[in-house]
């Protein structure tokens, strides 16, 4: 697979997210989160709060349910047809999901099954906060409801440079449960589908701060229309089965290397006394 991306415009995937704001946040560590509940140590819900272009909706914590062993994120139009002040004057209200942690290299997976219709994307991703006014690192995937055979990827990095890279999936991601991944560690990012790998990167400027993990499901703005298509208004979902996190390993020595290194630390050393009394006779 090329390692060519292709600048992502104006009218970015990205800019479905938000900024964060109140949360306190330290660095996470690996975890496995099967979702049957939400974890509120490790979770948030997006609430009250509207998007930018492109993103059309708002952001409610009642789209956010857990049934059957997974978490659902719910896309429609209410209660914003019948009650427009509380979706801030928005058509339509939706489900996203932050982790309240920042994490850093590693792997980022999830088990979904992605939303289907017309203007309408699902993300998962891992930013490090606002895309208005702040540099933002940003590594993420994106399928839209219009085409589920389609999975876009993408990256920012320090909020400037945005890429992405569409690839054929050869299965609807809307029709059931697959698993997506990517991975920041070892100086290149990397992303997979269903454990293979599909496309990565290792040259040129990449995100590789600490970041909020984000789940969510978008309606696009009519000025988008010809990019995503138009939401109409039906209600979707996206389900998601499992949310993980594997930091990456610092190699450690082997004994017999960290013995190696402290002998030979341990010579320098001597050598540069050995080195000072000497010049400290002939002085």
């Amino acid at each position: 697979m090329s390692a060519y991306l292709r600048p992502l415009k104006s009218l970015t995937l990205a800019l479905a997210l938000l900024p964060i704001s109140g949360l306190v946040h330290a660095a996470g560590t690996s975890f496995a989160d099967g979702l049957d509940s939400q974890d509120a140590g490790r979770w948030t819900r997006s609430n009250d709060v509207f998007a930018g272009e492109p993103v059309s909706n708002s952001w409610r914590a009642d789209h956010i349910a857990y049934a059957s062993g997974q978490m659902q994120l719910r896309l429609n139009t209410a209660p914003c047809s019948m009650a427009p002040e509380q979706c801030g004057g928005r058509s339509s209200a939706s489900g996203q999901l932050v982790s309240t942690d920042t994490y850093g290299l590693g792997r980022y997976t999830a088990v979904l099954q992605a939303a289907a219709g017309q203007g309408v994307v699902t993300d998962f991703m891992k930013y490090t906060g606002s895309l208005v006014g702040a540099p933002t690192d940003l590594v993420g995937m994106h399928i839209q409801g219009q085409d589920p055979t389609r999975l876009q990827v993408s990256y920012v990095q320090a909020g400037v440079g945005a890429q992405y890279q569409t690839i054929s999936l050869g299965f609807d991601a809307s029709a059931g449960l697959h698993t997506y991944a990517f991975d920041t560690s070892a100086g290149a990012l990397r992303w997979y589908v269903d454990n293979s790998e599909v496309f990565s990167v290792a040259s040129g400027s990449l995100p590789m701060a600490d970041g909020y993990i984000v789940s969510d499901v978008w309606a696009a703005s009519p000025s988008v229309a010809p990019l995503f298509g138009t939401y109409a208004g039906t209600p979707t979902r996206a389900y998601f089965d499992s949310i993980a996190f594997e930091a990456a390993v610092t190699p450690v020595p082997e004994p017999a290397s960290a013995l190696l290194m402290s002998a030979g630390a341990g010579l320098l050393a001597w050598r540069r006394r050995r080195a000072d009394r000497v010049v400290a006779c002939t002085a």
